[in-house]
């Protein structure tokens, strides 16, 4: 009985595909890191990556999504020590290109989370900003985001 509802998922029609499929995002990040300022000024690409498949939802747009200044990452790393990284999160492919399934808080705000290193727990755990200054002395001063595209899906 279980391979009907898979097969039925798995043969259904794709969903349609949008009408913009590549955007380039600039942002600009200001923070402080033990009273010493940063300032990054950069770009998100998204691209459409295709379709995808999950047995839970069925087919869906995947999309994806890196810094113009390193291809390998889609959030800023702020700092680094032996314990953890701390990275701060600037928006998803599927806010910027309009197809968010779970929408974002407007206007967006950026999010910290940090990436335990040498541990078991390889968990992502996002922080308020009052928390990510009590644990790692980081405070966000200022951000500037592009807005997300108008799109369509035919």
């Amino acid at each position: 009985m279980l391979a009907r509802p898979y097969i039925a998922n798995v043969l259904s029609p794709d969903p349609p595909k949008p009408v913009v499929r590549y955007g380039e995002f600039p942002f600009r990040l200001e923070y402080e890191v033990d009273g010493e300022r940063f300032v990054v000024e950069d770009t998100i690409i998204c691209e459409f990556d295709g379709v995808g498949w999950n047995e839970g939802i069925g087919k869906y747009r995947e999309w994806k999504s890196h810094l113009a200044s390193d291809q390998k990452e889609r959030a800023i790393l702020i700092t680094v020590d032996a314990r953890v990284k701390i990275y701060c999160f600037v928006g998803s492919a599927e806010y910027y290109m309009n197809d968010e399934k779970y929408p974002e808080q407007r206007p967006l705000t950026p999010r910290v989370y940090d990436v335990k290193l040498n541990s078991w727990d390889m968990n992502i755990y996002f922080h308020s900003q009052e928390e990510i200054f009590d644990y790692y002395g980081i405070k966000l001063v200022c951000w500037e985001f592009s807005e997300p595209i108008v799109n369509s899906f035919k």
